[in-house]
C-alpha cells in the first residue's frame, strides 16, 4: 500500500521533472528519431521509385511506338517486338535506378514472393494496336530498416496508328527503266510492288473504331495513262466515240472503199422458179451425179463452185443490177415410186430434174472509210492529219463487243481499244515564262468535265499512225507502249483475298515499258483524287461524316522524257503541235513538259492535298522533283529494294498519325 508521503514524494519528482527542459528535449528526440528516419527514408525511397516509373513508362511507350511503326501485317511479329524492346532498353536500361532484372523473382527475407518482374509486348485486343507491359523492383535504402525490402513498379502501355480518313492516290512510273536491276535483288518493278504492299501493311484497310475510311486509287503512267475503260463506265460521252459517227483527230492515212448496201433506199430483189427435166438418164448418172450438182456429159454442167451462177451484172451510178441463178435437184424411178405432183411427165426410165431460181438484184452501191468485207478500195491513199471514226473502237474496251476495223488497211485487220488515252485539248504558247495555266489549256483542268469534243479524251491508237507516206509508226518498247489500267479510289479489305481483283494481283501485274511523261501521270493522278470533278459523287465525302486527308504518292525513276518521235498522251510530237509548235527539238519539248508538270504539281498543292515524292534511282532528289513536292520533307531519294520499301513505310507512317492510345 503506497502511503502518504510515498505519493507526496512521486508528485514531488514529477513536478520537478516537468520543470526541467533540458531533460526533456533529449527525451522528446531520442522518442522522434524512429519517426524522422521512416519519414525520411520513406522521402528517398519513395523520390527514387517516382523517378523510375516515370522512366519506365517512358520506355514502355517508346518501346510501343517502334513495334507499332515497324509492323507491315496485322499482328505483330518476331522483329516488331524486338524493335519494340530496342527502343525500351535505350530509354530503361537493365537494372536502372537499382532495379532488378526483367526476368527476375524477387522474394523478402521471409521468402514471399514480392514480385514476379516482366517486360512484354504482344498484340493488343483490336487489329494493329500494340501492347506493352513492364514490372520490376528496387530494392529499398532506409525503409529496410522498418521492414520494408522491395518496392514493385510496373506500368503498361499502347499504341496504334489513328488513320482518320484518307484517299491516297498512287502515281506510280513503269516505264522502260523500272526493268532495271537493283543492288539487293529483282528490279526496280519487283521493289515497287513490295513497297506498296508495305505501304498497305502500315496504313491498313480502315474501318476502325471511328469507322475512318481509307481509299486506294492508282495511276500507272508512262508516255499515256490507261483510264478509257474508267471514262466509260462512267460516262461513254465523255469519249470521242462514245456516240456514233464521231471522229478522233491523228497523224494517219485514209482511202475511199465501195461496199454494196442493201439495206440503203433503192434496193430490190426479184426471183422467179421454173423446171427443167433431163430423162432417160441411166440411174447413177442421174442420183449420182446430176442430183449432185455434178457434170453429166451431153447433158448438164453445173456452176462449178457450187454457188449461186452468175448471169449478168451491170452498173448505172450508184446501182448495181446482178441477175444469179440457183438450183435444187431431185430424181425418182417410175417402176419403183411415183414420180413428183408437179414432174413433168413419167416414165419408167430413170429421170431428174433441177429447179432453177433466177435473182435479179438492184444493190444501192456506197463508200466507206473503212475497209470491210465485199469492200472495194477504188482511190488511193491519202496521208496527212485526218479523221477516223472510232465509234466501234471505242466500244471495243468491252470484251463484250467485237473488236473494230483497223481503218488503215485494206484487208480484214481487227483492232481492239486497249484503254489508253489521248489529252483533250492544249495550248502550246506554254513557255518556260508561264507562271497560270491558261483557260484554253484543257488538258491541264483538273475538274473540267467534258461537254464538246474540244473537251473530251480520244482513244490512243497507234495502229493508225503514219509519219509520212507508207512510214507507219511502229509501237516499240520506247513509244506508243499503253501502260495497265488506272484504278479509281477504292477500299481494300485485304492486301490478298486471293481474287484475281486484288490489290496484290493488280500491283503484280504492272509492267515496264514506254517512255516518261510525268505531267500526264500527276493530271490523271489529280483528276481521279478530286472531288470536285469527273468523280465528285464517290469522292465528296465519307460515311463518317467527317473530312478527308487527301494525298499524292508520285514515284518515278527517271526524268522527263518527251520526243520528236515519239507517240504518247500529246499526240505524235513531230507533226502534231499540241505542246509546241510542230517539228520543235526534243529539248525544247522536254522543258515546256517539264514546266507544265511544274504548273500541275502547283495546281494539285493548291488544292489543299498533299504531295509526297519517292524519286528512285537517284542518291539525291533532284530540283524538278524537289519542288514538286509539298516541302522539301515531303521528298526521299531510293538507290535499292530497301531504301525504297523505307521511302514508302515513312510516309505511311506520317499519313497515319502514330500515337499512343492511353
Amino acid at each position: 500500500m503506497v502511503t502518504k508521503n510515498e505519493i507526496k514524494s512521486q508528485k514531488s519528482f514529477l513536478q520537478r521533472l516537468r520543470s526541467d527542459v533540458a531533460g526533456n528535449t533529449l527525451a522528446m528526440g531520442a522518442a522522434a528519431l524512429f519517426p524522422i528516419m521512416g519519414l525520411v527514408g520513406g522521402g528517398v525511397d519513395m523520390g527514387r521509385a517516382y523517378m523510375a516509373k516515370a522512366r519506365l513508362q517512358q520506355a514502355c511507350d517508346a518501346g510501343a511506338l517502334a513495334g507499332r511503326r515497324n509492323m507491315t501485317q496485322d499482328t505483330m511479329t518476331a522483329a516488331d517486338i524486338a524493335e519494340a524492346q530496342k527502343f525500351f532498353d535505350f530509354n530503361f536500361p537493365e537494372e536502372s535506378f537499382g532495379s532488378t532484372k526483367f526476368d527476375a523473382t524477387v522474394t523478402d527475407k521471409d521468402g514471399t514472393v514480392a514480385s514476379v518482374n516482366k517486360l512484354v509486348f504482344k498484340d493488343g485486343a483490336d487489329v494493329r494496336v500494340v501492347e506493352g507491359e513492364a514490372q520490376t523492383t528496387i530494392k529499398t535504402t532506409l525503409m529496410r530498416v522498418f521492414g520494408y525490402e522491395n518496392m514493385v513498379i510496373k506500368t503498361d502501355c499502347s499504341s496504334r496508328l489513328d488513320v482518320g480518313n484518307v484517299d491516297v492516290m498512287m502515281v506510280l512510273d513503269v516505264t522502260g527503266s523500272m526493268g532495271s536491276s537493283v543492288s539487293d535483288g529483282g528490279s526496280r518493278l519487283d521493289a515497287l510492288q513490295v513497297a506498296v504492299e508495305d505501304f498497305y501493311g502500315i496504313l491498313g484497310p480502315g474501318g476502325g473504331s471511328s469507322g475512318e475510311q481509307i481509299r486506294y486509287g492508282f495511276v500507272p503512267y508512262s508516255s499515256t495513262v490507261n483510264v478509257g475503260e474508267i471514262l466509260y463506265d462512267a460516262d461513254p460521252d465523255w469519249l470521242v466515240g462514245g456516240n456514233l459517227n464521231e471522229r478522233a483527230t491523228y497523224q494517219t492515212r485514209a482511202a475511199v472503199f465501195e461496199v454494196e448496201d442493201k439495206t440503203a433506199p433503192g434496193y430490190s430483189l426479184v426471183e422467179n422458179d421454173f423446171v427443167e427435166s433431163l430423162a432417160q438418164l441411166d440411174g447413177p448418172e442421174c442420183t449420182g451425179r446430176y442430183a449432185e450438182n455434178l457434170n453429166v456429159d451431153t447433158y448438164f454442167v453445173p456452176n462449178p463452185d457450187g454457188n449461186p451462177l452468175l448471169i449478168s451484172e451491170t452498173r448505172d451510178g450508184n446501182l448495181k443490177t446482178r441477175v444469179t441463178d440457183t438450183f435444187s435437184y431431185r430424181s425418182w424411178n417410175g417402176s419403183t415410186n411415183a414420180p413428183p405432183a408437179n414432174a413433168i411427165g413419167s416414165s419408167f426410165w430413170e429421170r431428174c430434174e433441177r429447179n432453177r431460181k433466177r435473182t435479179t438484184e438492184i444493190i444501192p452501191v456506197v463508200q466507206v472509210d473503212k475497209w470491210e468485207p465485199g469492200a472495194v478500195r477504188i482511190s488511193d491513199w491519202v496521208y496527212g492529219e485526218l479523221t477516223h471514226d472510232v465509234y466501234d473502237f471505242v466500244r471495243s474496251i468491252k470484251p463484250g463487243n467485237p473488236a473494230a476495223q483497223n481503218p488503215t488497211t485494206a484487208a480484214e485487220d481487227l483492232v481492239r481499244w486497249g484503254g489508253c488515252i489521248v489529252e483533250r485539248q492544249s495550248n502550246n504558247t506554254i513557255t518556260t515564262a508561264t507562271n497560270t495555266i491558261p483557260s484554253d489549256a484543257l488538258d491541264l483542268q483538273i475538274d473540267l468535265l467534258p461537254t464538246d469534243l474540244a473537251s473530251k479524251w480520244s482513244p490512243f491508237l497507234p495502229d493508225v499512225i503514219y509519219k509520212g507516206v507508207d512510214d507507219k509508226f511502229t509501237v516499240s518498247g520506247d513509244s506508243g507502249v499503253c501502260p495497265a489500267p488506272a484504278r479509281r479510289l477504292q477500299s481494300y479489305a485485304t492486301y490478298d483475298d486471293g481474287s484475281s481483283n486484288d490489290l496484290e494481283s493488280y500491283i503484280s501485274s504492272l509492267q515496264d515499258g514506254g517512255f516518261t511523261n510525268h505531267t500526264i501521270g500527276m493530271i490523271w493522278g489529280a483528276r481521279l483524287l478530286s472531288a470536285e470533278g469527273l468523280f465528285a459523287s464517290d469522292n465528296l465525302s465519307a460515311p463518317n461524316g467527317f473530312s478527308i486527308g487527301r494525298h499524292v504518292v508520285f514515284m518515278t525513276d527517271g526524268s522527263m522524257v518527251i520526243r520528236q518521235n515519239n507517240y504518247g498522251a500529246y499526240g505524235y510530237q513531230k507533226l502534231d503541235d499540241s505542246i509546241a509548235p510542230a517539228d520543235s527539238g526534243d529539248t525544247e519539248l522536254k522543258a515546256r513538259q517539264e514546266h507544265r508538270f511544274q504548273l500541275m504539281c502547283a495546281a494539285t498543292r493548291a488544292k489543299g492535298w498533299t504531295i509526297w515524292v519517292v524519286q528512285f534511282g537517284v542518291t539525291s532528289v533532284t530540283p524538278n522533283m524537289l519542288a514538286c513536292a509539298s516541302s522539301p520533307g515531303n521528298a526521299s531519294a531510293a538507290t535499292d529494294r530497301a531504301s525504297l520499301q523505307a521511302a514508302f513505310a515513312n510516309i505511311a507512317q506520317k499519313i497515319g498519325g502514330l500515337r499512343l492510345s492511353n
